[in-house]
């Protein structure tokens, strides 16, 4: 363990010892602090200890005070003065040593000094003076935290539960009340704790329920088991503490779990890491799945941080069902827990359809034998009820009914709170509060830290299923959670917002109450509900809510709901398409401004991404192309200056977009090639009057790669192959710069040059581009399987067909065909209809290779 061993002479004549030592303990607990005049026992044999403790710290702070190097000088000349022995023993042993100066003193010759502590001379001291002392005592944490990161890992860690809890509180995973039930992953997991080298980051994906919490405890047990820290990162760590992590000089884990729900910290984390791959640390992140949230990781601004998501490889971990005798064992521990008499099973065991509410039922059994065991997760809610009715009474709270009570506790696991201010503003907000006595919410302050403890000021109600069911209750009886929005943060919305998003997926039928919290405020909401989408596994129901919420959102919102819209995401794109054609109709289509302008070509693209209505993609980009090549004549004769300039909001860039938006519609309507490939030229040629830079170096060479697509179409094959050949120079420096965020492009950019370099004679050259590509796509379907799976099953054909003219490859080319079907297939199920004409040609081909072969 890490620790702080604190040198002085003399407590009782300076402030510092006692106050170093308290404000270390506070920083990095009072068990990695020793300071001899509180840490030392009675009866134990003090040099022993003294030496114990210097010789397992990493640290000593030795305090330097006047008298220290004035009059007391002297005594550092006997051999077995303490301070010296301690000062000694720990330069003997290469540990860090780190003077603080107290009050003025200086720092003795070192001629002064005996020969085994004169080293000390040369170590940077800091200083501390009574009047700078809190400026002092930062700069000292500071610095120990640079000097011995791995404190900082320990002050990270959630500390063990309460073992004095329960009712619904055992459920939870961190009380590991049941035994825990092997699984190959842990043998895998350690496995990588224990390697030299290997990948910093590990992700576990599972559904709720699924036994990713106790994986993860188990793991950091074998770890802290081994003699190196482990455990769970608390969801109050500081992110910049965090930064710390891969400056770790011992090897050690933290798990994060619920890391969709925590992006802050996640992306602090990878960042420590990414900038230090040889560190010994290891993360291990613990999610539902591995969906938007991780793309947007992938898509980081930091490229370290970007290559090293997309290094990760999902785990995934099958749910955990009940098995034969799991009841009885369950019943056993938590009697054994609550020091309860086991009472009789019952001859009906439950048929649960999951392990956490199989223990739901023998909990309640345990507490409650008489009470049915049918839905064991509302019966264990009506005796969590119960205790807090009589936890109400005993606080003195003065109003404790169970209408109270259920407000209290769901809007808290709702909304909670990460500071003080956050709590007193949704508690004073809440209806039972209103006009009420001050002492009140006092009284439900300390109610609360004892029926739902944890280390936020407000903490929800776990486990997380049970949390849903008693949302879903208390929103059943049409409680308007509006009414708080006044009390409460952007961050206690968003944070309600993702609860509420996960509980539908359970419970569909709070969607009403959920779409008319968001109408009450959508452009406040929405925005705060797109930045959640990520951590919702099933986003289905939430993003039905935001559409329903979108209907009814004044005009004058909806441009802030616009401009939150991500760029891709499949799940939000009916609702784009939806609040983009709101936000355009709200405005003077003949207006002619730039803002209209962008609407128009946003809603172009959104309906083009969807291959759905053509004719008004195609028209919603015409009138863009319209207004902004206007905006651009008036800009030029300088009767107007609208977005001047060529930067990214420019009228420039912004027509040329345009024009690429208004080919990319006509490319859905085949009678329109002839002006697509137009239209295209055209917005080659703007984007190549644009300033150079990553953005506009990648829009070109898209622009150039749909470009060769469409000359291909039209049979003029040298045309095709030059704008390929282009777009691929353009975007292979940017791919080996940047791999992560560019290898999407590339491999589209490479997949097209095969086929055209195929079709003009070079089919040697085309087939290695075609493996080239395979690689790419094979890397980016395996990363994030949901947005890449289709283009790998592309690839898959065309490479397929360039085999088809060797004989040698005929059986490659069916291998190729017979992945690109079932990929086609699988997709299928999940998009009817959306993939019937890929996948008809794939198995058109394999049919007619057949029937040849046997012919």
């Amino acid at each position: 363990m890490p620790g702080i061993f604190l040198s002085y002479r003399n407590i009782e004549r300076s402030y510092a010892p006692m106050l170093v030592d308290r404000e270390l303990s506070r920083r990095f607990g009072p068990e990695n602090v020793f300071q001899a005049g509180r840490s030392n026992l009675p009866a134990v044999h003090f040099p022993t200890e003294i030496d114990r403790r210097v010789d397992e710290c990493d640290l000593l702070i030795a305090l330097i005070d006047r008298p220290w190097v004035g009059e007391d000088l002297h005594l550092l000349r006997e051999p077995g003065d303490w301070v010296r022995r301690e000062i000694a023993r720990a330069l003997g042993q290469g540990k860090r040593v780190l003077p603080v100066l107290l009050d003025g003193a200086e720092m003795p010759r070192t001629a002064e000094l005996p020969a085994d502590i004169a080293p000390l001379t040369r170590n940077i001291a800091l200083r501390m003076r009574p009047r700078t002392v809190d400026t002092d005592l930062l700069r000292l944490i500071g610095e120990v935290e640079r000097l011995v990161p791995e404190l900082v890992l320990v002050t990270l860690m959630d500390s063990a539960p309460p073992k004095n809890v329960g009712g619904p509180a055992l459920l939870r995973a961190e009380h590991q009340v049941l035994p825990f039930r092997h699984r190959g992953e842990l043998d895998l997991l350690a496995e990588w704790c224990s390697a030299p080298a290997g990948p910093p980051v590990k992700l576990v994906v599972g559904a709720l329920g699924a036994g990713k919490t106790r994986l993860g405890l188990r793991l950091a047990a074998q770890v802290r088991g081994s003699g190196r820290p482990g455990g769970l990162l608390s969801v109050t760590a500081p992110a910049e503490c965090l930064d710390r992590l891969g400056e770790i000089g011992s090897p050690c884990l933290v798990v994060l779990d619920d890391a969709e729900a925590r992006p802050v910290q996640v992306r602090a984390a990878l960042r420590s890491l990414a900038v230090a791959p040889e560190a010994p640390a290891r993360l291990l992140l613990l999610a539902r799945s591995g969906g938007d949230w991780l793309d947007d990781l992938r898509d980081d601004a930091d490229d370290a941080v970007a290559d090293l998501v997309d290094s990760i490889v999902p785990l995934s971990l099958a749910p955990l069902r009940p098995a034969e005798g799991d009841f009885a064992t369950a019943c056993g521990a938590f009697a054994r827990h609550l020091g309860l008499p086991l009472p009789s099973l019952p001859s009906d065991r439950p048929e649960t359809p999951t392990l956490l509410e199989l223990q739901a039922a023998a909990l309640t059994h345990v507490l409650s034998p008489d009470t049915p065991l049918d839905r064991p997760l509302r019966r264990i809610l009506g005796l969590e009820r119960a205790y807090w009715r009589k936890a109400g009474t005993a606080f003195g709270l003065p109003v404790s009914s169970d209408r109270v009570l259920a407000e209290v506790m769901a809007t808290v696991t709702l909304f909670g709170a990460a500071s003080e201010p956050e709590a007193d503003g949704l508690l004073t907000s809440l209806r039972a509060f209103r006009g009420g006595p001050v002492h009140a919410i006092d009284s439900c302050r300390d109610l609360l830290r004892t029926v739902l403890p944890g280390p936020a000021p407000l903490n929800p109600l776990q486990p997380e299923q049970l949390a849903q069911e008693f949302v879903a209750e208390f929103l059943d009886s049409d409680y308007r959670l509006a009414d708080l929005l006044d009390g409460v943060s952007d961050e206690q919305a968003r944070r309600a917002l993702r609860n509420l998003g996960r509980c539908l997926e359970r419970h569909p039928r709070i969607s009403g109450p959920v779409e008319d919290f968001l109408a009450a405020a959508p452009g406040r909401l929405l925005p705060l509900a797109l930045t959640v989408l990520p951590s919702v596994p099933q986003p289905r129901l939430l993003v039905s809510a935001m559409s329903g919420a979108l209907g009814r959102t004044p005009q004058g919102e909806l441009p802030a709901v616009v401009d939150a819209l991500p760029l891709r995401s499949d799940a939000l794109a009916r609702f784009a398409v939806d609040a983009t054609e709101r936000a355009l109709g709200a405005r003077d289509a003949d207006a002619g401004d730039f803002t209209t302008a962008r609407l128009a070509r946003r809603l172009s693209v959104r309906l083009t991404y969807l291959g759905e209505r053509p004719s008004d993609a195609v028209e919603a980009a015409r009138s863009a192309v319209r207004a902004l090549t206007a905006l651009t004549v008036r800009e030029s004769a300088h009767v107007e200056s609208v977005a001047a300039g060529s930067g990214p909001g420019s009228v420039n860039a912004e027509l040329a977009e345009a024009h690429a938006a208004l080919a990319l519609a006509l490319d859905l309507d085949p009678s329109s090639r002839d002006e697509a490939v137009a239209v295209g030229e055209t917005a080659v040629t703007q984007y190549r009057a644009l300033p150079g830079g990553d953005r506009h170096g990648a829009a070109l060479a898209t622009a150039l790669h749909n470009q060769s697509i469409r000359l291909r179409r039209v049979r003029a094959m040298p045309a095709a192959l030059a704008a390929a050949t282009e777009a691929r120079q353009l975007v292979e420096p940017l791919h080996a710069e940047r791999p992560t965020r560019f290898r999407s492009l590339y491999a589209d950019v490479l997949d097209n040059l095969s086929i055209v370099t195929h079709l003009t004679g070079h089919p040697e050259e085309a087939e290695r581009l075609g493996r080239e590509t395979l690689a790419l796509r094979r890397a980016l379907a395996a990363a994030r399987p949901d947005a890449y799976r289709s283009q790998l099953a592309g690839t898959l054909f065309n490479l397929g067909l360039l085999f088809t003219e060797n004989e040698r490859k005929g059986a490659e080319a069916r291998q190729l065909w017979d992945e690109s079907l079932s990929i086609y297939d699988a997709l299928s199920v999940r998009r009817p209809g959306h993939y019937d004409e890929p996948r008809d040609r794939v198995r058109a081909h394999l049919d007619r290779r057949k029937a040849d072969h046997d012919d």
